[in-house]
């Protein structure tokens, strides 16, 4: 390998036919500060882009999205207004699940399973979570408000170090290699997927080639342990994509590299894959621990739509977003348009920067001058793998087709996701073209010495061309894209915002042009141009770290730490009344953030067991999405009373306060006069019929726009006067939200089932704002609509922030069934467990089973409750299966009395274990699949990675003790 020359002169060489030996003498001291100051534009990213929620001012997570969802909306959070509606996914999974394993982490218990949405799954047994993932340790230590913004900081320390470790392998100065990684860590995939586990295995990209550098260089068995430990890293992240083409491209540049360097020198050649291919397979075994559980568990879950075709791909268009990142509108609704190209933002975005782009294209357009700083092999494997990587992303086709054969990589996976990697090639040439400008390296005269020379003058000049004309006519079609788009929501916005955003481009297009167009121009310079030359550099990182900012900076969350799941009067109510039930929720709560508040909800976002998914899926009316991973519910009265429900012990259903309330509803009377309520003046009517009820309808007879949240509150009362029951419901204001309108319904929900059939009922209404509410009827009249309870098998049990419905047919999610259905259709088991036609006492097998005692009963005291782990204390008169209504039919175990037992399917989806007449402790656990063998492969894996790394200290430290004597003998 050419050995890394420090040696610089004050002027830039770019053009190959400028070529001289570098000098001996040190450093400049302008090339000092320029990496000074590139090392500070790092620093500044991180500090800047982060901002306060490293000081623990706000959350690092976009927890203001919950704002808009009851029962926070209503509990002081109405006036919030989202700032990135993309991060959903962040919010109700990421986030909330991982500080869940942190907090029990915390308390000594490493959470292998999460029974708290969607029937359960595996948690820390799987990198699905990336909780081993190095880069997750924030949040085994810190607050989970105080923690994403530390998983970020450590994300761009450790991608831009290993950057620069990887650049400083070849002849690049410290300011290029420093570059590099600033350019990596600001582009798009690392910017866009902020806060899911994606950017935690990114950030290890440049680490796996860096070791796989020093293997090809040294063929040292610590550097081949060292590839190891960065290829783990990656797949304890959870995210096999980003890891997969890392391998992918790293492979090839293996090879590459190899063939460069030791040509056709076999054995050292076949020495040096091998040695790579021996560190994949040890990385692969030091995550065993977390991989075949991972390959169990996904073996078993429900999944469909993530099938890939040759059309799934970026569209051409979103390459402008290299340069002009908000060209097609913002992840913010209330700011400028809405994203509004069919792939979302985060998905599709490539940017890079515009002083980046335009140094890659310099490191392109002089390859002669670009050889000498990269090892052999290493320009072309740069140029072409990004090249043809571009090339199947944004255009599809044959190549993609062939490619989407391969398992996982391409078949399962968008292969926009391609980007980590292609970001960090961009990144390289990026850096090498900053090289090419800032230092003089002497290059090989040799190298295309049989390419005419006039190729090597008019080569530059096609690469700028050509990206001229590229640029042009992406510009005209990312304005078509807008000008079609106009008859969308804020369609006349978005010609005129692209314009804006394209002049806004242009701002750091115009200074880096002048800028790269002063250093090549210095080399023709004597040194009395250092000064000149060490400002035009210092120009390039300021403007690569501010534009980047201007990306990130509004797209990364910085909420208020109010919105990190505050807990509110309905997560205080479920918390006391659940039990060991489940509820779900339609139109309310936050689908997700059941894991945070350890409240066991069947709405969830995650990978859902296989058959409990199906039965899911066969609810009438309903059905999982595509794809099946968030399971959320429509505020109807047909789905709170789901059949399915009943045996999932699903006992409370939720929804928001503005929803409307199931029931027999009475509307409001026809009335022609109007009465204020404010201030002192309440307003009292009778409620029309007698007895329960679950709510009172107003109609407005004019608009009602308070300047605050205000209460509408209603006390009934009986014939003596005596208050019976009280209600009220929030005029929301904020986050958008203008009040009533002029003839608008208003309906207040009460807890009032209980009232006597035949007392008759008096309203006395009020509120709390300082405007008046004026409502449709006479004071004196019978204007009031109510909403009766029906025989819907629901009680409205309480009505606060928002809505919860008890479900009176619900099953106990721990039960016992004494008849046995057998029936060995999974169609017609479906249909069954959603039919409604099951007994209480039923539950309906694959296959005959242990026979039940017709009749038996049982008492079930539940012992233990936790995640991972469940035991029961059975009293039965006879023999009988308990039941328990979770998807644990997955790497779960179940024992008897101790003595294992054979815990079967259960009513399609469920679990059932038979148990004996008399007393028995039943026990189910979670068994982490392969876990002996995971484990102890895991840990051979590590003590072979010591005895590595402790040899090669031990030779080092032997080389430089021997080293010493002949220094000595030599003076």
């Amino acid at each position: 390998m050419s050995q890394r020359s420090d040696t610089v002169v004050a002027t830039p060489a770019p053009e190959p036919s400028e070529e001289s030996e570098p000098s001996r003498s040190a450093e400049p001291r302008w090339q000092r500060v320029l990496t000074a100051v590139v090392a500070l534009t790092i620093v500044g990213y991180a500090l800047i882009g982060i901002g306060t929620p490293l000081l623990g001012q706000k959350v690092f997570a976009a927890t203001d999205m919950i704002a808009n969802k009851a029962p926070y909306a209503n509990s002081g959070l109405s006036d919030v207004q989202p700032t990135n509606t993309y991060l959903n996914d962040t919010v109700d999974s990421v986030v909330p699940n991982t500080t869940l394993f942190g907090e029990l982490f915390r308390d000594g218990d490493v959470a292998l399973w999460n029974p708290y949405q969607a029937g359960g799954s595996a948690f820390g047994s799987t990198p699905n979570n990336a909780v081993y993932n190095p880069l997750t340790v924030p949040y085994l230590v810190l607050p989970g408000w105080l923690a994403p913004g530390y998983v970020k900081l450590l994300e761009i320390l450790v991608a831009a170090g290993a950057t620069f470790l990887f650049l400083r392998r070849f002849r690049l100065g410290r300011a290029a290699a420093g570059l590099g990684g600033l350019v990596f860590v600001g582009s798009a995939f690392m910017i866009a997927w902020t806060n899911w586990p994606q950017t935690r295995v990114a950030a290890f990209i440049p680490a796996v080639f860096w070791c796989v550098e020093r293997l090809v260089a040294s063929r040292r068995a610590r550097d081949g342990a060292l590839l190891c430990l960065a290829v783990a890293s990656m797949l304890l992240g959870g995210f096999p994509a980003v890891t997969g083409y890392t391998i992918l491209f790293a492979g090839i540049y293996l090879v590459v590299r190899v063939l460069g360097e030791y040509g056709l020198a076999w054995r050292r050649v076949v020495g040096v894959v091998g040695g790579a291919g021996v560190a994949l397979a040890g990385a692969v075994a030091l995550a065993a621990f977390q991989l075949l559980p991972f390959a169990s568990a996904m073996s078993g879950v429900f999944i469909r739509g993530r099938e890939q075709t040759p059309d799934d791909h970026l569209s051409p268009v979103t390459a402008l977003t290299a340069v002009v990142p908000w060209a097609f509108g913002t992840t913010d609704p209330n700011r400028g348009p809405y994203w509004y190209l069919p792939i979302n933002l985060v998905e599709s975005t490539m940017y890079l920067g515009a002083a980046a782009v335009l140094l890659v294209l310099v490191a392109v357009a002089w390859p002669r001058a670009a050889w000498a700083r990269l090892p052999r092999g290493g320009w072309t494997f740069f140029v072409v793998a990004t090249g043809l990587g571009l090339l199947v992303s944004y255009a599809g086709g044959l190549p993609l087709a062939v490619l989407q054969k391969l398992p996982v990589l391409f078949s399962d996976n968008y292969v926009g996701r391609m980007r980590s990697v292609l970001c960090f090639l961009l990144a390289v040439l990026a850096a090498v073209g900053f090289d090419l400008l800032v230092r003089r390296v002497a290059t090989e005269r040799a190298a295309g010495a049989r390419v005419p020379a006039w190729v090597w003058r008019v080569w530059p000049t096609l690469v700028f061309t050509g990206a001229t004309v590229a640029g042009a006519g992406l510009l005209w079609r990312g304005r078509r894209a807008a000008e079609i788009a106009k008859g969308g929501q804020n369609g006349d916005y978005r010609v005129s915002w692209f314009d804006d955003q394209v002049m806004w481009a242009a701002a750091f297009v115009v200074p880096a042009v002048i800028a790269v167009a002063v250093l090549w121009w210095l080399v023709r310079r004597g040194s009395s141009t250092r000064w000149l030359a060490g400002a035009a550099a210092v120009v390039v990182p300021v403007l690569v770290l501010v534009q980047a900012l201007t990306f990130a900076a509004p797209y990364w969350p910085k909420s208020d730490k109010a919105t990190f799941y505050p807990t509110t009067d309905v997560h205080r109510y479920l918390k006391s009344h659940l039990g060991d039930d489940r509820y779900a929720a339609g139109g309310a709560m936050f689908v997700g953030s059941d894991s945070y508040y350890r409240l066991r909800a069947l709405n969830g976002h995650q990978f859902v067991a296989a058959r409990f998914g199906e039965a899911l899926d066969g609810m009438p009316g309903w059905g999982l999405g595509d794809p099946p991973t968030y399971v959320n519910f429509r505020s109807t009265a047909q789905t709170a009373r789901q059949p399915l429900f009943d045996r999932l012990g699903v006992r409370y259903f939720v929804t928001a306060p503005w929803d409307d309330v199931f029931g027999t509803v009475v509307e409001p009377r026809a009335a022609t006069g109007s009465t204020t309520i404010g201030g002192d003046q309440a307003l009292t009517q009778k409620v029309p019929g007698t007895g329960p009820l679950r709510a009172l309808t107003l109609v407005t007879a004019a608009p009602f726009r308070p300047d605050r949240d205000t209460n509408v509150r209603v006390s009934l009362r009986d014939e003596t006067g005596k208050e019976v029951a009280r209600g009220e419901r929030q005029v929301l204001v904020g986050g958008g939200r203008e009040g009533l309108a002029d003839d608008e319904r208003f309906t207040i929900p009460i807890v009032a089932e209980d009232v006597p059939a035949d007392t008759e009922l008096t309203a006395v209404i009020t509120q709390d704002s300082a405007g008046p509410l004026t409502v449709r009827g006479a004071r004196d009249g019978d204007s009031l609509g109510v909403v009766r309870p029906a025989d819907d098998g629901l009680r409205l049990a309480y009505a606060g922030a928002a809505v919860v419905y008890e479900r009176l047919t619900a099953l106990p999610r721990i039960r016992w069934a004494n008849e046995v259905v057998v029936e060995p259709s999974a169609a017609r088991r479906v249909a069954l467990v959603n039919g409604g036609s099951l007994a209480a006492n039923q539950v309906v097998l694959d296959s005959p089973g242990e026979s039940a005692a017709a009749g038996s009963t049982a008492t079930i005291s539940v012992l233990a409750d936790r995640v991972d782990r469940i035991e029961a204390r059975v009293n039965a008169s006879g023999t009988g299966y308990l039941v328990v209504a979770d998807a644990l039919q997955t790497d779960w175990a179940v024992t008897v009395d101790g003595k294992p037992a054979e815990l079967v399917p259960a009513d399609h989806g469920l679990v059932a274990v038979a148990v004996p007449d008399g007393a028995h402790t039943v026990a189910l656990e979670y068994r982490t699949p392969y876990r002996s063998m995971g484990t102890y492969l895991s840990a051979a894996t590590v003590v072979v990675l010591v005895v590595i790394f402790a040899g090669g200290w031990w030779r080092s430290r032997r080389a430089r003790r021997d080293e010493q004597p002949a220094a000595v003998a030599a003076d």
